[in-house]
């Protein structure tokens, strides 16, 4: 059972034993963890319980990737530990912060119980052992030479859409990101894995595989036989499933001839690509260790939308990299309205400790750095409302995520141009009930800067070729 609470995730199974309830944070790579450690508990024989008020064992996976995420994480462990209902209970930190603070976590939130790091995940029975037995402890090891799942995931996501995570780590050190010290080096997962992991979903009912990583176009760079994103994305289509395909996370200087043909000419790859760029000025970029300047992005673009006609692509940006000056940020501003984007999400720079950009003499008042992300989201939104404007008249394939507690049989969903939980969706009434992972055809007839209204569904059986 799922059940969405602030970002919160709470999942209950029935089995025998002590009870465990998890709580996860931040991005979907970390829900992944929090899916796969819950899968090694219940086999286990762990009861995972929706409610942490009778958990002997609350378990929150934490995000440290900036200070927002750290302010969220600590802020629930410590209002866990100060509202348990049952003295016995045991509060575990778990993921990110824990690399981020080492041994000294303990110290710095007192009421925990214990901590275990991102890349101890499988000695998880015996850390919660020592931890029940009343020890305070943590668990830290270093990252392996490779990776590969260890365990069998409990879904906490509706099981129609699942991210499928295809690498581990990070190895492109820019400068303002923590990864690489939290995650380590790149490390891609076996491609027999996931295509053994894709395979079973499918049968089980999955219509959209979202591919994740730290940088997806990545990957198969450490393996042996460098398969390559294309090569991996080939050997998927090769399972003959009706199902979207889409690529998240995909590193600008990366993004090859092989995959762009791909998506061009793959009726179930879906015609959207998750680029981020962070900057569009060229000393930002190199300050920041990007491997590309402005014109390679103008490049990339100009052959995206040339190569894969009516492609809906996503970037993030950052605004207040230390040095920014005004003239910098304007440029990024033009660089959006000379070369928009359908979805837009931008990172108020924080300074992180154990980076580079976080020891820079010239960071930039915090007022300034907000001003700007909120100018920037400004511009995103009307670039947006023009792009969602365009789409009124035509009929698209929808995925039904859910239905809505609106009466009168109103649905929300998504077409290919929109990735579940970052990107808006459709709204549509239907005369005929639907259901989770339902394929719709739906006119659109009106418009907001993030969400669609649509008329007309039509509930189809599989995706048209």
């Amino acid at each position: 059972m799922y059940k969405d609470r602030q970002k919160k995730d709470y999942i209950l199974l029935k089995a025998a034993g002590k009870k465990v309830a998890a709580v996860s944070l931040g991005c979907a790579k970390n829900r992944i963890d929090t899916e796969e450690i819950l899968g090694l508990l219940a086999s286990l024989g762990f009861v995972l319980t929706d409610d942490h008020r009778l958990a002997d064992i609350v378990l929150v996976n934490t995000c440290s990737f900036i200070d927002p995420a750290k302010k969220e994480s600590i802020n629930t462990l410590r209002d866990l530990a100060a509202h348990k209902s049952n003295k016995t209970t045991k509060i575990i930190a778990a993921g990110c912060l824990v690399e981020t603070f080492g041994i000294n976590i303990l110290k710095c939130i007192p009421n925990i119980d214990g901590a275990i790091g991102v890349h101890s995940y499988s000695h998880i029975e015996k850390f919660i052992k020592i931890i029940l037995n009343g020890k305070r402890a943590v668990l830290m090891k270093p990252p392996g030479e490779s990776y590969h799942s260890l365990f069998s995931r409990i879904l906490t996501t509706p099981a129609h859409s699942v991210n499928v995570k295809i690498a581990e780590g990070c190895s492109n050190f820019c400068h303002y990101c923590l990864i690489p010290k939290i995650r380590g080096h790149y490390r891609s997962r076996r491609p027999d894995d996931i295509i053994a992991e894709i395979k079973y979903l499918l049968e089980n009912g999955t219509r959209e595989i979202n591919l994740i990583a730290q940088d997806t176009t990545a990957f198969g760079s450490d393996l042996e036989d460098r398969p390559g994103l294309s090569g991996l994305i080939k050997r998927i289509l090769e399972l003959k499933h009706n199902f979207w395909l889409r690529i998240m996370y995909t590193y600008p200087s990366r993004i090859d001839d092989s995959l762009i043909e791909l998506m061009a000419k793959e009726r179930r790859i879906c015609k959207y690509l998750d680029v981020p760029i962070q900057h569009a000025n060229n000393e930002i970029l190199t300050n920041m260790d990007r491997s590309y300047g402005k014109e390679e992005l103008k490049k990339l673009f100009l052959k995206l939308r040339k190569k894969v006609p009516n492609i809906a692509i996503r970037t993030t940006c950052m605004v207040g990299y230390p040095g920014e000056k005004r003239g910098q940020f304007d440029e990024l501003l033009d660089f959006i309205e000379d070369y928009p984007f359908e979805r837009l999400g931008a990172f108020a720079y924080s300074a992180q400790k154990g980076t580079i950009a976080g020891n820079a003499h010239n960071q930039l008042p915090q007022r300034i750095i907000k001003r700007r992300f909120s100018e920037l989201m400004k511009k995103q939104q009307q670039i947006s409302y023009r792009f969602n404007l365009d789409m009124i008249g035509k009929r698209l394939v929808l995925v039904v995520d859910k239905a809505l507690n609106r009466g009168e049989n109103w649905y929300y969903g998504r077409s290919e141009y929109q990735a579940p939980e970052v990107d808006g969706g459709v709204l549509f009434r239907s005369d005929i009930p639907l259901k989770q992972g339902d394929w719709v055809s739906a006119e659109i007839c009106a418009a907001s800067p993030y969400n669609l209204l649509a008329t007309k569904p039509l509930l189809l059986q599989e995706l048209p070729t």
